[in-house]
């Protein structure tokens, strides 16, 4: 039992040492890291492959939200409505907003992009909830996360045990569990694009000598790119309520709603008259004998009266 006690303490030490943090206090620790000789190299490759992509998708409305303060990540995007919301401020961020819960109606959005958000995030699955809530139906959600394997994702475990920056404290999360995640919440991956495969050196000579090694595993395709652009496609479909027509509606089956009489009809064989007393009533004739009138019966025989 005592060992038990003493992993827990030593999990929560590592945890609190060298786990992810909250939100903001990672943004704080990253602001500027974008203008860094390895920041400029992995966003410029960044920036020419999401132009490419967006350039596709259509719509009124694009959400970017983003752990770096990196400006014109959906430049490339056809889309004139794009806004980007930040739970910090100084991130040239349209509105203030928890990546938990966004202040956005549900199915309001065309385009969702999470830029390295969910390996920072100490709950990435709420975070892909509301972004999966907020999207349309047919709607595309763009993920850019760092790839762990790879020779960035082999460096930052070490890096990231012996605390050389805020940079290297995130989760280890592969695209294969970001597609499980994203089909229990009916999102079909579409495409799957890699990139920077040079090593993470934050020197810019010798990130521009490893050119060579980019254009080699680019050619390949090779799949331990330092960071990869998940496209996925929402297959939900919204329902639409129909308005029901009453005026074809029979609460009663085999009743006949028609238009309303004065009086009901009368039977066959049946006339109303007036009887002797002068109360109204019913008159019933008899078909063997047609009725006859007075004057013919009290008519004279014209041999009789000579």
């Amino acid at each position: 039992m005592s060992s038990m006690n003493g992993f827990a303490k030593m999990k929560r030490w590592a945890d609190k040492r060298h786990g992810t943090r909250s939100l903001s206090e990672t943004m704080k620790a990253l602001q500027g890291w974008e203008q860094s000789p390895l920041g400029k190299a992995i966003f410029g490759q960044q920036h020419e492959q999401l132009d490419e992509l967006l350039s596709e998708l259509f719509g009124y409305h694009l959400l970017e939200m983003s752990c770096f303060n990196q400006v014109g990540l959906s430049a490339g995007s056809r889309i004139n409505h794009r806004f980007r919301l930040s739970p910090e401020l100084g991130f040239d961020c349209g509105a203030l907003a928890d990546f938990e819960a966004l202040p956005l109606p549900e199915e309001s959005i065309d385009v969702v992009m999470l830029h390295h958000v969910l390996e920072y995030a100490t709950n990435p699955h709420q975070i892909l909830r509301e972004a999966n809530r907020v999207l349309i139906s047919r709607g595309h959600l763009i993920i850019v996360g760092f790839h762990p394997w790879s020779l960035q994702g082999g460096y930052k475990l070490l890096a990231q045990w012996f605390g050389a920056g805020s940079f290297w404290r995130r989760n280890s999360l592969r695209p294969s569990r970001i597609k499980d995640w994203l089909r229990l919440l009916d999102c079909e991956p579409v495409e799957v694009q890699r990139g920077f495969y040079r090593l993470p050196v934050n020197h810019a000579g010798l990130l521009e000598r490893f050119t060579f090694l980019e254009r080699l595993c680019q050619s390949l395709r090779l799949p331990f790119g330092g960071y990869y652009i998940l496209v996925a496609r929402k297959e939900r479909v919204s329902m639409t309520p129909i308005k029901p027509v009453w005026s074809n509606f029979n609460p009663v089956a085999g009743l006949v709603i028609g238009k309303p009489t004065s009086r009901m009809p009368e039977p066959a064989g049946h006339s109303t008259g007036c009887n002797r007393s002068g109360n109204k009533g019913t008159k019933h004739i008899r078909r063997d004998k047609p009725a006859r009138n007075d004057a013919i019966c009290h008519r004279k025989d014209p041999k009789r009266s000579n």
